[in-house]
């Protein structure tokens, strides 16, 4: 009687714990890439750490992305990131002067390769999901049953995304480049809710 109990406890705990897992099809997996969501976050530069909540969103006919970081106590800043024009990434940010600011160390072309790289991993991923074929392939993708992930053929810029949640999104995006000067910048979005 105790094993029957036993089994039919382990049965139901097996099915309120349902996994789910990233799909080996590159177009199927980036469907689950929530660009427009709210969440929290976190910005590393170099040694400092900057934690904000945010706001983010696509707009896939216009060829742009914006991401409204609002830290304690200050500011909204704002991360605009524009690929519509001739194959190259616009930049633009309020964030930007305050992060060369704060940090005196960081390489301005440093600062400017990791936010170009995430604007051709946007616009990859875009590329991806509407089965275009038009443009370079910048990144290497690559999954297993718990994540995607996306490298650049340098290895400098790194995207990975993880926490499938309900098999709807992911819930954990990282985003992170390092040069061989070892200037280091990673940004995570933890996305609370996805309002694609």
């Amino acid at each position: 009687m105790a094993m029957k109990i036993i089994a039919l406890l382990l049965l139901t705990s097996c099915s309120i714990l349902e996994t789910h897992t990233v799909d080996r099809n590159l177009h199927k997996s980036t469907q689950k890439i929530c660009l427009s969501s709210e969440g929290k976050g976190r910005l590393f530069v170099q040694k400092r750490k900057y934690i904000f909540s945010y706001e983010s969103g696509l707009d896939e006919e216009h060829a742009n992305w914006q991401l409204a970081l609002n830290f304690p106590l200050r500011k909204t800043e704002t991360f605009k990131l524009d690929w519509s024009t001739n194959n190259s990434v616009v930049f633009e940010s309020s964030i930007e002067q305050k992060l060369l600011r704060e940090n005196k160390t960081i390489n301005p072309k440093s600062l400017e390769n990791f936010t170009t790289g995430l604007g051709h991993l946007l616009e990859e991923i875009i590329n991806i999901r509407n089965l275009k074929k038009s443009g370079p392939k910048r990144f290497q993708w690559k999954s297993n049953q718990k994540s995607l992930q996306a490298t650049s053929p340098n290895k400098k810029f790194n995207a990975v995304f993880t926490n499938l949640v309900s098999d709807s999104h992911f819930g954990l995006i990282s985003v992170s480049y390092q040069n061989s000067k070892k200037q280091f910048y990673k940004m995570d979005l933890v996305v609370r809710k996805c309002l694609e």
